[in-house]
């Protein structure tokens, strides 16, 4: 083979195996997604078309959301309590692994903002 054949194909090789993570439309959001941890309890995320369903061990949050694309963040509401107030949270998915992930979805440490994982079902 050429050199510019094997050229063409390592870098067509590297470009495929970039990471496809993106930020997010409606459409690529609905469903049910699994959070993905060695946890024997793992929560659940089900998207609708403005309403997120978060299923934890013992109850259902149900929340309003709102995609904001500018800054690849996703802004939480509880739908039925709105004087609540609103939290927001860096959001990405990668559709080649059906994988979401949020940043301080759940409470830590400021400084350390936490990534979780979700799988699609």
């Amino acid at each position: 083979m050429s050199r510019r054949t094997i050229l063409a194909i390592g870098i067509l090789l590297i470009l495929v195996s970039c990471k496809k993570e993106k930020f997010p439309e409606i459409d690529d959001l609905k469903g049910t997604w699994t959070e993905q941890t060695d946890n024997s309890y793992k929560y659940k995320l089900i998207f609708e078309q403005e309403t997120l369903y978060f299923v934890k061990p013992a109850t259902v949050d149900t929340l309003s959301y709102r995609l904001d694309k500018n800054n690849d963040v996703i802004y939480l509401t509880l739908k039925f309590n709105p004087s609540a107030g609103e939290s927001n949270h860096k959001i990405l998915v990668n559709k080649r692994s059906k994988t979401l992930t949020i940043w301080g979805l759940f409470p830590s440490i400021p400084e350390n903002v936490t990534d979780t994982k979700f799988k699609k079902e």
